[in-house]
């Protein structure tokens, strides 16, 4: 058995283990940055540290599993050409390992470990390939190739995060697929994975809660002794014996409340982060078909993570601790009082009956509070967007009386949210104090009857006043999990998102598209449309043509583009790109070599520069150059103070028209791609600008794909077929002299029209 198969089976236990591990992929790991924090030792060596984005590739490599550097990264955030470590156990996922971050001491790193990847401290990683504790040796991959180096001298250098990885169990275990299969048949699973992994902190936390109910025992045994041996005694030094022990036990229980509060800190920030970071990778790496989800949903799924995640920790407390602490509490004061226990079970039967009533309520409420926020949340975003809109059509009035009517609403919902939340514990401390009221007068025919004293007795109220917390605390906790039960909702839908495919077939993922584009009887009709927007479309693009689509607004020509651009799901007929069916690439493939430019592209609040890049690596610095002049970003920019580092505000509204289509042309042509899909790359610009364009276009899509959907004649100069689209069929595909004959005389018709009559 390999060394890294023989990990694997060592990490593959149990079904449960598997599942801990799947979601431990989903937790967001300490960055490049945090790396760095720890101080280099000046050891005498220098290692020759790899970027993270080659060491990972190296390391499985020494897997055995070969994977090409952009299969790695495709679709995670790269920053100057290296990838977040975070996403290093998705990124082997994709080759077939299962990865993890540990904090490992280099001392403690075992061979069934190996290979193993580790950050270097000012920078960089290597990859750890086998390790001799005996001779005080290890053999590591960096920037020199592979060789061996002294223990002591690497001990210095790296730090205590290390990337293991082995080989998926062919049968049990989960892949990166798997993964997300699990998520979106059942979140709530996946979620219970997810805090499962907290395990060691959780019962941490458990174990702070039950020393902190110990403590509670101790005032009411306290108050006992001086009532029953001390006063009557006088026993003073019993006193000072006694209190002393108590400050003790008291200092104990300060500590314990400080250190569970802390746990239950340590376990929802971490839960949170990796249930927000899994919430906007499913929303970021989803299917266009749900790109038209609300804003509002989003913001109502995601608005609550926090608290959802800081109340299952303590939900588990209350659960799994303080509730059976409730019926030791009952045994102490049965043994203590007799029949004084009476008087919190009563009471704890009242307080259930209360809660289970308030509880279904507020769960009512919950749901109709939370659909009115999701819609307050969409209208505060098409207030901010139509702001300009809103002002010019004079429709304040109808947006202010929407919110108004929202608002009236949210507002009555609130209300009844907080009355059903607060009755429970309202009815809590009015039925401890009747409880209380029945303990003493039990109590005190106890006494007369003499079956317990009178210190008993104050030991017993004040368990009794205790005992009732546990109870309080559960009914308040159901509540809240009702509560959350809404929020989750939302939030599982998100997580329920229809991924995109991430890898394409293993003959092609490395190909580099040609633009041989061939489309067969392909149609798609939009939800809630009547008719298709393309009706059995049928066209064959050759590598390096350069085509334009026209037709009048809402004939198809935008949504073919989309779908070559794999931004929408053809929904029936063919599409192959280089002889392979679309489906067969990973949408991110595609888009590494087909780009669209649409003229609905957003534009971020973010420099010029940035906008262009938008993520990408620093490309090279000629097809910067070419990019920026053909799409004339150029002759504007030199006339700005920032030049490319000046921010153009919220979706660009600090550039005109035609300044927004060249940022938009320049960042599609940057990417270099072989397939260049234009949607009205010149609407908005004026005659002398599209000329510009249009000669930079020639020159810079020279050998590439070109397909330009436009209203614009003059860019029919630098295309060579016009397919001419009509309520979505084509009605003509003809070289481009030929259609504008075709158009002339349509004219030509129309103008004799009217003189005819």
């Amino acid at each position: 058995m390999t060394k890294s198969n023989a990990r694997t089976s060592a990490r593959s236990d149990s079904l449960l283990s598997l599942l801990w591990r799947s979601v431990r992929r989903g937790r967001p790991r300490p960055a490049a940055s945090h790396f760095a924090d720890f101080p280099s030792e000046n050891t005498g060596f220098s290692l020759s540290p790899l970027p993270f984005v080659h060491a990972l590739e190296r390391l499985s490599a020494a897997c055995g599993m070969t994977v090409a550097r952009a299969h790695l990264t495709a679709g995670f955030p790269v920053s100057e050409g290296d990838l977040d470590p975070r996403f290093a156990p998705f990124a082997l996922a994709r080759a077939g390992l299962d990865a993890r971050w540990d904090a490992i001491r280099l001392d403690a790193i075992q061979s069934h470990d190996l290979p193993a990847l580790t950050a270097v401290r000012d920078g960089g990683a290597i990859v750890i390939t086998a390790l001799t504790h005996r001779e005080g040796t290890a053999r590591i991959i960096d920037a020199q190739g592979e060789r061996t180096v002294a223990l002591a001298a690497l001990d210095g250098a790296i730090s205590e995060q290390i990337l293991t990885c082995g080989h998926l169990d062919p049968e049990n275990g989960l892949d990166e697929e798997a993964d997300r299969d699990l998520v979106q048949r059942n979140p709530r699973l996946w979620l219970l994975g997810v805090f499962l992994a907290e395990k060691k902190r959780i019962g941490q936390l458990l174990l702070a809660a039950v020393f902190l109910n110990l403590c509670a025992l101790a005032i009411p045994l306290y108050m006992r002794a001086i009532y029953d041996r001390v006063v009557p005694n006088l026993a003073v030094e019993s006193l000072w014996a006694l209190s002393v022990g108590m400050v003790i036990v008291l200092l104990f229980e300060f500590l314990f409340r400080h250190v569970r509060s802390g746990f239950v800190d340590a376990v929802s920030i971490r839960v949170g982060q990796s249930v927000q970071h899994r919430a906007m990778t499913t929303v970021l790496n989803a299917r266009m078909k749900h790109g038209g989800k609300s804003v509002g949903a989003l913001m109502v799924g995601l608005r609550d993570v926090e608290q959802l995640a800081m109340l299952a920790p303590q939900a588990a407390v209350t659960f799994l601790v303080d509730v059976p602490w409730f019926l030791a509490f009952l045994a102490i004061i049965m043994a203590i009082g007799g029949a004084t226990v009476a008087g919190p079970i009563i009471g704890a039967a009242a307080m259930l009956l209360v809660g289970v009533i308030a509880n279904y309520a507020l769960k009512l409420a919950s749901t109709r509070s939370s659909k009115l926020m999701q819609a307050r949340n969409n209208l505060i975003v098409d207030v901010t967007e139509g702001w300009t809109t809103i002002k010019a059509n004079l429709a304040e009035g109808q947006f202010l009386r929407q919110w108004d009517i929202l608002s009236d609403h949210i507002g009555i919902g609130t209300k009844s949210v907080r009355k059903w939340n607060e009755l429970p514990t309202g009815v809590s401390t009015f039925l401890v104090q009747i409880v209380t009221v029945m303990v003493v007068i039990i109590g005190v025919f106890q006494i007369k009857a003499g079956a317990m004293t009178t210190g008993a007795l104050v030991a017993v109220t004040m368990l009794t006043g205790r005992a009732m917390v546990p109870v309080s605390s559960a009914v308040a906790m159901v509540g809240k999990v009702y509560q959350s039960l809404s929020q989750f909702d939302g939030l599982a839908q998100i997580l329920q998102m229809e991924p995109e495919r991430t890898t394409s077939d293993p003959i092609i993922k490395s190909h580099r598209i040609r633009g041989d584009i061939r489309i067969g009887n392909v149609s798609h009709t939009f939800e809630g449309s009547a008719a298709p927007s393309i009706n059995g479309i049928t066209l064959n693009i050759r590598p390096g043509e350069k085509i334009a689509l026209i037709g009048k607004s809402g004939s198809g020509k935008s949504t073919l583009l989309q779908i070559l651009a794999s931004l929408h799901e053809k929904q029936s007929g063919s599409i192959s790109i280089d002889g392979h069916a679309i489906d067969q690439y990973a949408p991110v493939h595609l888009r590494q070599n087909i780009v669209y430019a649409g003229q609905d592209a957003t534009l971020f609040d973010r420099s010029i520069w940035e906008n262009i890049l938008l993520g990408l690596p620093e490309p090279d610095d000629a097809i910067v150059e070419q990019a920026i002049r053909a799409s004339g970003l150029d002759s504007f920019v030199a006339r700005s103070v920032e030049g490319y580092g000046r921010k153009i505000g919220p979706r660009g509204h600090k550039l005109s028209g035609g300044q927004r289509q060249s940022l938009l042309l320049a960042r599609a042509l940057v990417r270099n791609p072989s397939v260049v899909l234009l949607d009205e790359p010149t609407a908005s610009m004026d005659i002398q600008s599209e000329m510009l364009v249009i000669n930079g276009l020639r020159e810079a899509a020279r050998d590439k794909t070109l397909i330009v959907a436009t209203h614009r004649l003059a860019l029919l100069d630098i295309v060579d077929r016009v397919i001419w689209l009509e309520d979505g069929r084509v009605i003509a595909d003809k070289p481009r002299a030929e259609v504008l004959a075709m158009m002339r005389a349509a004219n030509g018709n129309r103008a004799a029209a009217p003189q005819a009559a």
